[in-house]
Parts: C-alpha cells; sequence; structure tokens
C-alpha cells in the first residue's frame, strides 16, 4: 500500500470514530526525518488536522509549501491550521494565496468570507448583538454537537448558563467527553433527538463526520449498512427534564433536515425558550427536510420570528447559497415593536 493510501485509510478511521491507526501513522511521521515530498507532506498535514493537532498539521505543510509553493489544498489547510491555532491574520493570507493560485479553491473561497466579514456574519457576532439586547439564557441544548465548539463559542456570550450537547453519530464521544470533563456544567448525551423518546436511524458516511442525519425509516444506502444504524433518540423536552436544565433556553439545531421532529420533540419547552437557532438549507438535504422559507412559516406557527443571520455557506458546484444558521425569538421581543430602519 502507497503512502497516499496509507493516510487514506488512517483519515477514514478517524472519521469513523477509530483514531488509533492515524495516531500511530501521525506518531511515526513526527519520529522520523520529514520526507522530501510535497504531496505526502500535504497529506500528513491533512492527517494531523483531523486529529485536531494543529501545530503539528503547520510544520508539515509548511514543509511541503517550500518544497512546492504552488500547492494550493496545502495553503487552504494550513490556513485552517493557523485558523485553530488563533492567528487570524496568517490564516486569511494563507487563503488568500490558495485563491490566487486556483481562483476555483471554494474551500478556500469559503472560508475567506467568513475571516473577512468583520466578524458580522460568525456566530458569536449573532449571539452578542442578542444579549446585548437583554436576551437571557440559563440552559442551552445543543443539538448536532459534534465535538462542542459551539456550545464552547456561546459559553464566551453567556458563561453561567448550562450546557446540554446531545450528539447521534459515536464518532465524536471521546471530543465530547473531554469538552464536558474540562468545563463546568457542561454534560452531554450520545442520542439523536426526535419527537419522542426511543430509536431512530441515523445515516453518516465516514468520509463527512460532519454531514450525519436522523431518518425515521432505514435510509437509501442500504447496501452499505456501515452508513446507518439505530441509535438511542430523545425527547428534548423530557431530556432537559431529566437532566435538570432551568428556562429560559437555547435551543440550537445542527440536524441536517431533521428539525421538525427534533421540536415537536421541544414543544413542552418552547414557551419557555428565549431562542433558537437551525441551520437552514435552501435545496432539499433531507426528504423530511423543510427549506429555509417553510422553517420560517413552521416557526412563526409557534410564535417565532426570525432575528439574525450567521455562517451562510456557498456551494462549490455553481457558488450558490446552500445553507445559512437563522436566529428566531419569539414574536413577542421587543425588537418588533418597531419597524423603522
Amino acid at each position: 500500500m502507497s503512502d497516499n493510501q496509507l493516510v487514506e485509510e488512517a483519515l477514514t478511521r478517524v472519521t469513523a470514530g477509530e483514531p488509533g491507526a492515524a495516531q500511530a501513522l501521525l506518531d511515526a511521521a513526527l519520529s522520523t526525518p520529514m520526507p522530501d515530498n510535497a504531496n505526502a507532506l500535504y497529506d500528513l498535514g491533512r492527517l494531523a488536522l483531523a486529529l485536531e493537532q494543529p501545530a503539528a498539521a503547520l510544520s508539515f505543510l509548511d514543509r511541503a509549501l517550500e518544497l512546492d509553493a504552488q500547492l494550493s489544498p496545502a495553503h487552504v489547510d494550513r490556513g485552517r491550521a493557523l485558523h485553530r491555532l488563533g492567528r487570524e491574520r496568517e490564516a486569511i493570507q494563507a487563503m488568500c494565496r490558495a485563491v490566487t493560485i486556483d481562483p476555483d479553491a471554494h474551500a478556500a473561497l469559503n472560508r475567506l468570507r467568513w475571516l473577512l466579514d468583520e466578524g458580522q456574519l460568525r456566530t458569536t457576532s449573532a449571539l452578542s448583538r442578542l444579549a446585548q439586547r437583554g436576551l437571557q439564557v440559563a440552559s442551552v441544548l445543543d443539538i448536532g454537537a459534534s465535538d462542542g465548539q459551539w456550545s464552547l463559542a456561546a459559553r464566551r456570550i453567556w458563561p453561567d448558563a448550562r450546557y446540554h450537547l446531545i450528539e447521534a453519530f459515536d464518532h465524536w464521544r471521546a471530543p465530547l467527553e473531554a469538552v464536558c470533563s474540562a468545563q463546568t456544567g457542561f454534560s452531554h448525551a450520545i442520542a439523536a433527538a426526535g419527537n419522542s423518546d426511543g430509536e431512530v436511524w441515523f445515516y453518516n458516511d465516514p468520509d463527512a463526520p460532519y454531514g450525519g442525519a436522523a431518518f425515521q425509516d432505514q435510509p437509501d444506502g442500504k447496501e452499505r449498512p456501515e452508513k446507518s444504524w439505530k441509535v438511542p433518540q430523545v425527547a428534548l423536552a423530557k431530556e432537559a427534564e431529566r437532566v435538570g436544565l432551568k428556562p429560559p433556553f437555547l435551543i440550537k439545531l445542527d440536524t441536517h433536515g431533521f428539525e421538525v421532529p427534533i421540536l415537536e420533540g421541544a414543544e413542552a419547552i418552547l414557551s419557555q425558550t428565549n431562542l433558537v437557532v437551525i441551520e437552514v438549507y435552501v435545496f432539499h438535504v433531507h426528504p423530511q427536510a423543510l427549506l429555509f422559507h417553510e422553517i420560517c412559516h413552521w416557526m412563526a406557527e409557534k410564535g417565532f420570528r426570525p432575528i439574525d443571520i450567521s455562517e451562510p455557506l456557498w456551494r462549490p458546484r455553481d457558488g450558490a447559497l446552500w445553507q445559512f444558521d437563522l436566529f428566531f425569538v419569539p414574536a413577542t421581543q421587543q425588537e418588533f415593536a418597531c419597524n423603522a430602519y
């Protein structure tokens, strides 16, 4: 097996929740002299990023670019590593370099939009605007929590709130355990959220750990049984009671089209919810998915109106708007009392 195939296999294992082999491969690379092949170094940088080791990734990517300064994907991942290390200005420069080499480097273009918008379209900016207007949050239900970064960002805004992170994909168990053990007031559950307690089908491509979704019935793709399986399901209202969460609530959904069943399971606490953040879509990403304007209508019937947005994403194939986070507050909020600009 070639070095590239070894790295690809290791990356597959990381996304499948088996980082051991990938870490062993990375440890072996770190204990030997760096290869003199730009593509091999780039692959090792990708592997280090997947293992959440941005400093190691940066060393591999810097060396790769010394050997081949025109390797656009290496500039993209170098920008990602710098961003994770908090070196924003250098991250922007790396992404700009990637786009200079390849104007169709969509990963770099999307990241640049986020880094160059002066923060206006970032989640923390939207949350800050709400908090500055007096919106109160005592408990956060973070659904589709992955590695917990969203809740960590929200905690900067509401540091005294209680955070309960719910994630269906077991791949994220170890990162969530680490986050919750390190943060006071954090807890988590490995489960899907839905309209009742029980079980539900969950689909996830091992190559895309951020892309899973729940289904009422076994989804297409059952010829690949490793891509779909049953997971525990919890209703948010019952889960909030079990965990002892207090209102007012913030509910965040990054759930790829399964929003309505989840909100049905939260019906009993919606009247005590001050903010619902939903990743909404312009295209049908799920058989049950509502498009963003349909979500607005559904939420309006529950007494909520949109008040802010964050994190827009444009799809690479044609630059069309793909998704964004939409922030809903009760229609009784003071902001809606004034219709003037």
